[in-house]
């Protein structure tokens, strides 16, 4: 395949969805040119971009970082004011999960949030991008995020299916079946608060930005996302946690 053509048909459909395929097959003028002068980019790892003269150097940093990594879409989601696409990027036997936010803003402009663990054994400082407010949401939603709040271990497990599994930021799944969910729920309640600041709902994946309050050990308020995956029963089968560990 040219490179005009690998271009072209990396960047068909939704920016949140061509984004990440743009990047690994190297597609980054063809990008930069589409997200143009009214983008900005706040990735975890790169910064913030807000101009074509910054976001152009950021996606050829994002390139550069992950070349020769595939990527897989898991999940895609409409909402009224932004765009959510979830996957996984493959690089021989690692695979890390990525969620990409494309929210719609005023006079055509557009910003284009990035959440996925950067890997660094020393934490970047990353403020949150969004401000908590009351978002709208599903009642099973704001049930799991009232529970977690509260510690209410029982609370969030009545809310998923038998076989539902919560998967971390580094693709690691626990399962309700064997206790693991429950462990691990438990430490994120006891470690963490979680205060919506924006949702994609689509009727079958929720994805829920949010403003994380780490309280065990103490840190400044970080973005973080959640995507809440319902089953055929109406009870949750999945939940996809985007932060830094």
């Amino acid at each position: 395949m040219s490179d005009e053509r690998g271009a072209a048909s990396a960047l068909k459909g939704r920016l949140a969805d061509v984004y990440l395929p743009a990047l690994v097959e190297g597609a980054t003028p063809a990008l930069s040119k589409r997200l143009g002068n009214r983008a900005t980019i706040d990735d975890p790892l790169f910064g913030r971009a807000s101009t074509l003269s910054s976001i152009e150097p950021m996606l050829e940093k994002f390139a550069a970082h992950f070349k020769g990594a595939t990527y897989r879409q898991v999940a895609s989601a409409t909402g009224v004011d932004r765009d959510v696409s979830e996957g996984v990027l493959v690089r021989g036997t690692e695979e890390l999960p990525i969620a990409i936010v494309a929210e719609r803003r005023r006079l055509r402009e557009i910003e284009l949030r990035v959440y996925y663990a950067t890997g660094l054994s020393e934490r970047r400082s990353r403020a949150p991008m969004l401000e908590a407010t009351d978002a709208t949401v599903p009642q099973v939603v704001l049930h799991v995020i009232d529970a977690l709040r509260k510690g209410a271990v029982e609370r969030v497990l009545a809310a998923f299916e038998a076989s539902a599994r919560f998967v971390d930021p580094e693709g690691k799944a626990y399962s309700k079946k064997d206790g693991a969910m429950a462990t691990f729920v438990s430490d994120v309640a006891s470690r963490m608060q979680i205060a919506p600041a924006g949702a994609a709902d689509d009727g079958r994946c929720c994805c829920v930005e949010a403003v994380m309050i780490r309280t065990r050990p103490a840190r400044d308020p970080e973005p973080a996302a959640l995507t809440f995956e319902r089953g055929e029963s109406g009870l949750l089968r999945e939940l996809r946690f985007y932060y830094e560990p």
